[in-house]
């Protein structure tokens, strides 16, 4: 130990072995959310986990280099056409002051090994949980829309609905006829974007929940079972996910 005295040195072999408790305490942490959230990324699980002792960038180079990088999925698959009528884009510099005032929604598919299945997303922007949602074979309204619509306002008093908006693209399915009546009977009022960050808060759910927690494409399942799991992949994401920074 030449240049160091005996002090100096077990104090580093000290520190040493702490960073290395940590290290595979980090690793432990991680892999246990990563096994119901497994594609939660690592600046999310270091907001999930808050360990003690270590800064957000030596936690993420942790996991960066022990595997727990994450390849993104890039596909695309077009799942809503615009329909005949639009309604104008209520929400642009809109501040969202409460629950139930802003809700978003989006069409979006899931493949599975032999085809994919429609998933419909409601998000109420306020509070960032899903509100509603449907799964289905098949993209018409009646199957995808309306039953996401209808779980997301089915508890809601007639004061709240009054003030709600609700807010999509301009896919055909959201400017059926089914869905204006539903406006109609629910006081709701639709608002519609025609470009993609029109609607961002909706994109950016369903690209969270594809590129995180759903992958069916090597997966033979039937529609009950997959509903089975998105059941527990929106519980998963809505009450455990963290929504903060």
């Amino acid at each position: 130990m030449v240049g160091i005295t005996k002090q100096a040195h077990y104090k580093r072999v000290k520190q040493q072995g702490k960073l290395a408790a940590i290290t595979q305490e980090v690793i432990s942490s991680a892999f246990e959310i990563r096994k119901d959230h497994r594609r939660m990324g690592c600046r999310k699980l270091y907001y999930e986990i808050k360990p003690e002792g270590i800064g957000r960038d030596r936690f993420e180079d942790i996991l960066l280099s022990n595997g727990f990088r994450i390849k993104q999925k890039k596909s695309y698959h077009r799942t809503t056409y615009a329909g005949k009528k639009w309604y104008p884009n209520l929400i642009s510099g809109l501040e969202v002051r409460r629950v139930n005032q802003l809700m978003v929604s989006d069409l979006t598919y899931i493949f599975w090994s032999k085809g994919n299945y429609y998933l419909t997303l409601v998000l109420d922007v306020y509070s960032r949980k899903i509100s509603g949602w449907s799964l289905s074979a098949n993209m018409t309204t009646g199957e995808t829309v309306v039953p996401a619509f209808k779980m997301a306002v089915k508890d809601l008093a007639e004061e709240e609905l009054k003030g709600l908006i609700f807010h999509s693209d301009k896919g055909s399915q959201y400017s059926s006829k089914e869905m204006e009546k539903l406006h109609n009977h629910y006081l709701s009022t639709p608002s519609m974007g025609g470009k993609a960050w029109e609607n961002a808060h909706a994109e950016s759910l369903n690209g969270i929940l594809k590129n995180e927690y759903v992958d069916f494409r090597h997966v033979d399942l039937t529609l009950t079972e997959a509903r089975k799991i998105i059941k527990k992949v929106i519980y998963l994401y809505n009450d455990e996910r963290p929504h903060g920074s």
